[in-house]
């Protein structure tokens, strides 16, 4: 059996750290401050009432919240979830320029919980 020695880890850590930095680097995206998002949302020409109105009727569904996001594209506008007629939540993106409403797949969905999934915080006792 080879035995390592402090030395012989030290180009082991040093490439971990740099691919960890690199791929933690792909993930984020830009945080808006309060006042940037003010200007955005105002910037944008269409209100949270408007956005909810376009998911919904695009939809047939009913909006259960929205708000503000990145797309994790770089653009920024609307998303609203969407509770359907058989009770599945939705996420939808209401891009602000152009009025269009995209489905968001679950990979790009990166809060929530998936349906029937429960919180861990929960008591079951």
């Amino acid at each position: 059996m080879k035995r390592f020695t402090p030395l012989t880890l030290i180009p082991v850590a040093l490439a971990a750290g740099v691919a960890g930095a690199a791929w933690a680097g792909t993930d984020k995206t830009a945080e808006m401050s309060d006042a940037e998002e003010i200007q955005a949302v105002k910037a944008s020409g269409m209100t949270l009432t408007q956005a909810v109105d376009a998911a919904q009727g695009q939809t047939g569904g009913i909006a259960i919240s929205a708000g503000w996001e990145d797309n994790d594209q770089g653009s920024w506008g609307y998303e609203v979830e969407i509770a359907d007629a058989s009770s599945a939540m939705q996420t939808w993106f209401v891009d602000p320029a152009s009025g269009t409403v995209t489905k968001v797949t679950e990979t790009d969905d990166d809060g929530g919980h998936e349906q029937g999934e429960a919180d861990d915080d929960e008591d079951n006792d």
